[in-house]
């Protein structure tokens, strides 16, 4: 054991935090993907082949060496899409700052959602939080595109293709619309409640994320957060209560050791 930390050097110390941090961000980027499903898969298949080369199974061996030899080649092609997302949203971070993104992409939503209440366009805008949301991707229109007042307002446009489905935001990025997504089966919501209120306080009680309605029959804006609905809103209210998010968001965010800790330590 002495033998063993009179050989540690700081670099080992570097080494296992950066690799930590790595881990960290690939468990934060999988969590509420398909994509864990996926790697699952791999890791049966890695387990199957270790135990053929234990149980001396060669065919079994001779066909599974192949695959396992190429895990790397095979992650980088089924998940070409979602690294180059990841990769582009780092790059973004790195270059600009946070601080000045956030509040100009709260107001260019308040803007598109007050345009929208005023022409009574139904709207069903998700703002994705640290639960992340791949799995609404699927079927729908992929988009790389900043969030802007007149995006927004053409993707809910009456006869445009999406007009029914949500819209995603990640960031100040809109990353797809015509989105599909669960609705609550509460009985305490108002029956009056349409298929957009239903799946913005559904996607709400499956993760973190913000949804902002329109209502199309009304004008009204609602905000679902946690499984709650909050009707009628100003424009005014949902611009603070957004800020005030966005705020508190930042505030817990931290530094990557304040980060970490609350990964390994918190109760």
């Amino acid at each position: 054991m002495w033998a063993f930390l009179s050989q540690f050097r700081w670099q080992d110390a570097a080494d296992i935090i950066l690799v930590a941090i790595l881990i960290y961000q690939i468990l934060l980027f999988l969590k509420g993907t398909q994509a864990i499903q996926v790697l699952a898969g791999m890791f049966l298949l890695f387990l199957v082949y270790l135990a053929a080369r234990r149980l001396e199974l060669f065919t079994l061996e001779w066909l599974l060496d192949g695959v396992v030899k190429s895990f790397l080649l095979i992650v980088i092609i089924l998940f070409q899409a979602d690294i180059r997302r990841v990769l582009s949203r780092m790059g973004r971070r790195a270059l600009a700052s946070a601080d000045a993104s956030e509040p100009l992409t709260v107001e260019e939503i308040c803007d598109a959602v007050e345009s929208l209440a005023t022409q009574r366009i139904g709207a069903l805008i998700i703002l994705e939080r640290q639960i992340g949301l791949s799995n609404y991707l699927e079927g729908a229109v992929k988009l790389d595109a900043l969030v802007t007042k007149e995006l927004l307002v053409s993707l809910f446009w009456p006869h445009n293709p999406t007009h029914d489905g949500a819209v995603i935001i990640q960031g100040d990025r809109v990353v797809a619309a015509g989105c599909l997504l669960p609705l609550s089966t509460r009985q305490d919501l108002d029956p009056a409640l349409g298929t957009r209120h239903r799946a913005a306080v559904g996607i709400t009680e499956h993760s973190d994320a913000l949804a902002l309605v329109v209502s199309e029959t009304f004008g009204q804006i609602s905000l679902a957060r946690g499984g709650k609905l909050h009707r009628n809103l100003s424009r005014l209210q949902l611009r603070q209560t957004l800020k005030d998010i966005v705020e508190d968001s930042n505030n817990k965010k931290g530094t990557w050791i304040e980060r970490l800790s609350r990964l390994f330590w918190a109760p």
